[in-house]
């Protein structure tokens, strides 16, 4: 019923515990596909103690080179629904069985409840972070685990070249009248440890994404203030003033003209 797709770039430290949590499902995946992204490191020892299938990608030709694991990942699909799972994140065993409940007609994508689970103490100060997200005007389900409707995805040309596949599918979703859904019941855990300076760098290359992808400084502004994640907008504003974040912007936006009509 679902292929589970997992891209990795050195992730030897948390590969097996996310493999090992999607292997352990109540409702078997029908295929895993691991994406080795140029690793230097013992992620394909790993990952070949289960029985997946491997891509081993050594050089990268698109832009945003997480979007490129992943497309060349749908292309070998032929379940009605796709999972992305990040290779450090660990799910309950009932995690798709709950999401795959979830997914009628009409929806496009469904996720369940993210929780970082690690042990420094700045992991502890992002889990109070994380709960600023009931607040926003713009719920959506995290990308790190998410459930997509296959057909939906064919019907938008596959993964785009964007910075987040994950929002890109969910705004192609809205606007072509699909619902998009988060399943609390369902979770998942973020199992790598955070840094001050890896939490920064999320935030600003978020905040270049959002530009990227066609965001309203407004909105951006909002998200920053009620979200408490200064450095996006930050990273917003430098996008704006770099020729080649422009320029991306004009083609991500045409080509999600072109699969919209809009």
């Amino acid at each position: 019923m679902y292929t589970v797709i997992m891209a990795a770039h050195n992730e030897e430290r948390y590969i097996g515990t996310a493999l090992r949590s999607v292997f352990s499902q109540t409702l078997k995946p029908d295929k895993v596909i691991v994406v080795l992204d140029r690793c230097s490191d013992k992620s394909e020892d790993v990952a070949k103690g289960f029985p997946v299938e491997i891509i081993k990608k050594e050089e990268k030709k698109w832009v945003f080179s997480y979007a490129e694991n992943l497309e060349l990942a749908r292309r070998l699909v032929k379940t009605p629904f796709l999972a992305i799972v990040d290779a450090d994140v660990e799910l309950e065993p009932d995690y798709f069985e709950r999401l795959l409940l979830e997914m009628d007609d009409k929806t496009c994508c469904a996720g369940g409840g993210v929780v970082t689970r690690c042990k420094t103490f700045l992991c502890r100060l992002l889990r109070y972070w994380e709960k600023t997200y009931r607040f926003s005007t713009d719920r959506r389900p995290r990308g790190c685990a998410l459930l997509v409707r296959t057909s939906f995805l064919e019907e938008i040309g596959g993964f785009a070249d964007v910075p987040a596949p994950d929002t890109y599918i969910q705004d192609m979703g809205r606007v072509r009248g699909y619902s998009i859904k988060i399943v609390e019941g369902a979770k998942a855990y973020h199992i790598r440890d955070i840094t001050i300076g890896r939490a920064l760098r999320t935030q600003f290359n978020t905040g270049i994404g959002r530009y990227v992808m066609g965001k309203s400084f407004l909105r951006t502004l909002g998200h920053s203030i009620v979200r408490l994640r200064p450095f996006v907008l930050i990273g917003y504003l430098y996008a704006t003033s770099k020729r080649e974040y422009q320029t991306l912007r004009r083609k991500i936006v045409n080509h999600m003209k072109v699969y919209t009509g809009v």
